[in-house]
């Protein structure tokens, strides 16, 4: 059984793309118009882009975009994760509740993405782009792309460059994910 990636919509004539395409690299939803942290908002969500200058909620009342040089640590503790052998198992379960007339998967699990940044500590509420859930290897290296974020070591152009050249011709299966996460962390500090 194939693992859902993220939303797709109806093509895009122009490019021949859809145009809520992207594709999922651990932590992080990339598509041509940048970098979410988590899935992208849609019409009525939240969520929080990055980009070059830091990060951005949307969808979120009196929630301004905090700078990475503001940014002190960024981190998103409940984010649903699991073993190769329990997402296995849990994909089963979902599959036979479904066939069952139970239900399937449900629509996406909430995280909550932490920011520390000069002004104090501020939390989004996001949604997983995983199903069922991320690997604990995923979630351990976005950390560590986060960190080197923060530390203005990179930035997260390096993800959306990515899914330039090989995202929009692939939905990357979980081992593909992490291999993508850490060619990007081997990359050098920028200057």
């Amino acid at each position: 059984m194939a693992e859902q990636s993220g939303p797709v919509t109806a093509p895009n004539e122009r490019s021949g793309e859809s145009p809520g395409a992207g594709a999922m690299a651990g932590l992080f939803w990339i598509d041509r118009d940048g970098c979410w942290l988590g899935a992208p908002a849609g019409a009525e969500g939240t969520g929080v882009r990055l980009t070059p200058e830091g990060l951005t909620p949307v969808g979120l009342p009196a929630a301004d975009a905090v700078s990475w040089t503001a940014t002190e640590q960024v981190t998103v503790p409940d984010a649903p994760a699991r073993s190769s052998f329990r997402r296995g198992l849990s994909l089963a379960l979902d599959v036979a509740m479904n066939m069952a007339g139970f239900g399937g998967p449900d629509g996406g699990h909430g995280m909550t993405v932490c920011v520390t940044h000069t002004d104090g500590r501020s939390e989004y509420p996001v949604l997983s782009a995983a199903a069922p859930a991320y690997t604990e290897r995923e979630v351990e290296l976005s950390e560590q792309l986060l960190a080197r974020f923060v530390a203005g070591e990179l930035s997260p152009s390096v993800l959306t460059e990515w899914w330039r050249s090989d995202g929009p011709r692939s939905t990357p299966k979980p081992q593909e994910r992490e291999a993508v996460l850490e060619r990007l962390l081997k990359q050098p500090k920028r200057p």
